[in-house]
């Protein structure tokens, strides 16, 4: 099992993640930073490229903690970024969080 990182809060280089939950299982999930679910589920924060490949994961629940993981024989791709990468996306990041303050 492979379990994927997850956040609590936005951080550089990370999109928002909401598991829509009927009756225990997943009814839908909701990907982007600007999204609201007004529904029943859980959210995390996980980095780009695994919001891009959400659909090889899966919720499941630690106790109470729910975490998600990657599906078995699934295989996650992880992008190489370059330094110039990075910093952009940190500035973006910033430019983002300076624009909500207001």
């Amino acid at each position: 099992m492979t379990e994927m990182q997850t956040y609590d809060t936005r951080q550089p280089g990370t999109t928002k993640v909401f598991f829509k939950v009927n009756d225990g299982a997943v009814a839908s999930v909701i990907i982007g930073n600007r999204a609201v679910s007004t529904d029943s589920g859980y959210q995390f924060y996980v980095d780009d490229y695994v919001a891009d490949q959400i659909d090889k994961c899966e919720i499941y629940l630690d106790g109470l903690t729910p975490k998600l993981k990657l599906k078995e024989g699934e295989i996650l791709e992880v992008p190489e970024k370059s330094e110039k990468e990075k910093e952009i996306e940190r500035l973006e990041y910033e430019l983002e969080r300076l624009k909500n303050a207001e």
